[in-house]
């Protein structure tokens, strides 16, 4: 008995001392797949095809992420499992425009701690299965860092493809395994998307080609050997995620379903989660994300019992927010000339009536005119193009009534001449009757219309998006007849200038 107590003292002490020395050993791949949208206008994991404003900066936590149980082996007696995974995964990404192409570059790091163990030991006294040691089975440090580049393809009314290259570089320590890959990772995603009023959804889908790699636990330490072995190689990473905007602007409820399809060999490592949870905005932007999922098959390694996970992105930057309207205060006639015999102008816009091509109509929009004597229905002022005549449409429908079609034209011949205007957004907006949800729909539709006719008017389509506020911007809160036709409107608000 002396001898087996002094034994079972000396194994205690070896596995203390390994268990600070070092991690124990374990597979040399990543073994949690949970990777936060790389910036502000994703969902959960998965990404949209928006990319950000140029100049425009993302950065933050991308998440704090808890995985439970990722990866249990057993034969008898002897067990092998990796109880807990943390990751703090930091995000930062930066959209840009070169020749008008809207694109954006981004880098994601993850920091990991991970903890096991494996067991039970060969030197303890049978007879006694409290007596039982187990081996710790630890890691913490770098995850392998990600570079992507963000584009967006095309763009229709709600609608968006994009695609995102990524590398993944083993930055893992070798020693701290199942944090990382062992070399580098490139992978392809596609990502088609839609917003419908309060509703958005995404599709993503593409290739990862991680070099085939496997784990099998032979023992070590005294600890037997359960010979579980997962085999992981290339895939093809799917998910798809809904956003229902509970307040616009300020809370959104997501759900996400997200795993990837072996290619090549394989055995034992699936991935395949549920999440859901909650976008809380700070600002336009900038949001706090917080939720819980788990693995939807018990049998793979990857797949957690529970996942919990909190994340803050900021947006330094927001997007401005920028009305076209004209106040009455703005709009300023020139003062008719002093009396001349030689100098005629009934329409007292200091244009004589011999140069005016209009002589009854004046042209004149805050000192701003282009000499012919003729108004000008759509002016570039720098941050939007303004329209001096409202755009109509047929009662509750999205169909211009032709009395605007000289309106849009004159928008035409404002894009046709300044080529240095590459993206305009075509803004609906409502007056405040009515139920909220119809019309946001209504206002995206007549934005969506209105790009219709100017893309069929020659403009090109990646120049144009379009986008519905509802009743959400108003310029008059009077509540009358007459603030609600001002509220009534459509604004062509210049994004980027080449």
């Amino acid at each position: 008995m002396p001898r087996l107590a002094l034994a079972r003292s000396i194994s205690v002490v070896a596995v203390l001392i390994g268990g600070v020395a070092h991690a124990q050993p374990a597979g040399n791949l990543e073994l949690d797949g949970f990777r936060p949208a790389i910036d502000s206008r994703g969902y959960l994991t998965l990404n949209a095809s928006e990319v950000l404003d140029h100049e425009e900066l993302s950065f933050g936590l991308g998440s704090l992420e808890w995985g439970h149980h990722l990866l249990a082996f057993q034969n008898g007696a002897a067990t092998y499992s990796v109880n807990n995974v943390i990751s703090a995964t930091l995000v930062a990404a930066l959209g840009l425009r070169v020749g008008g192409v809207p694109f954006e570059v981004g880098a994601s790091l993850p920091f990991t701690i991970m903890n096991g163990a494996r067991g039970p030991d060969m030197i303890g006294d049978p007879a006694n299965p409290n007596d039982d040691i187990r081996y710790p089975l630890d890691g913490q440090g770098l995850g392998d860092m990600g570079l992507h580049l963000k584009a967006r393809l095309a763009h229709a009314g709600g609608f968006g493809l994009g695609a995102i290259a990524s590398v993944y570089l083993p930055t893992a320590n070798p020693r701290d395994r199942f944090l990382g890959d062992k070399q580098l990772t490139p992978q392809l995603m596609g990502v088609a998307d839609a917003q419908l009023g309060r509703f958005r959804f995404a599709v993503n889908g593409g290739i990862r080609l991680r070099q085939t790699v496997s784990f099998t636990d032979t023992g070590d330490m005294g600890a037997p050997a359960t010979m579980g072995t997962i085999t992981a190689s290339a895939e093809l990473p799917l998910g798809i995620g809904a956003a229902w905007a509970v307040s616009r602007e300020k809370l959104e409820l997501v759900g996400e379903v997200f795993g990837a399809i072996p290619l090549g060999a394989h055995h034992g490592y699936q991935p395949l989660e549920a999440l859901g949870g909650l976008k809380i905005y700070l600002a336009k932007s900038s949001y706090l994300s917080l939720g819980a999922g788990r693995g939807l098959l018990p049998n793979q390694a990857g797949n957690p019992d529970f996942r919990a996970f909190i994340g803050i992105v900021f947006e330094p930057k927001p997007e401005p927010i920028v009305h076209a309207s004209i106040p009455d205060d703005v709009v300023a006639f020139a003062p008719p000339p002093k009396p001349d015999d030689s100098f005629h102008d009934r329409d007292n816009d200091g244009i004589a009536d011999r140069d005016d091509k209009c002589p009854d109509d004046p042209e004149n929009y805050n000192g701003i005119a282009d000499w012919d004597g003729c108004p000008e229905l759509a002016i570039d002022v720098g941050s939007k193009l303004v329209t001096l005549r409202s755009i109509e449409f047929e009662y509750d429908s999205a169909v211009i009534r032709p009395s605007s079609y000289d309106v849009l034209d004159a928008i035409v011949t404002a894009l046709s001449d300044n080529p240095d205007i590459s993206l305009v957004e075509v803004q609906g907006h409502t007056d405040e009757r009515g139920n909220d949800d119809y019309n946001f729909d209504l206002s995206n539709r007549r934005a969506a219309s209105v790009v219709v006719y100017l893309t069929g008017h020659g403009i090109a389509p990646a120049r144009l998006t379009s986008q519905g506020y509802g009743e959400t911007q108003p310029i008059d809160k009077s509540h009358t007849e007459a603030g609600w036709t001002k509220n009534r409107r459509v604004e062509f608000i210049i994004r980027t200038r080449s």
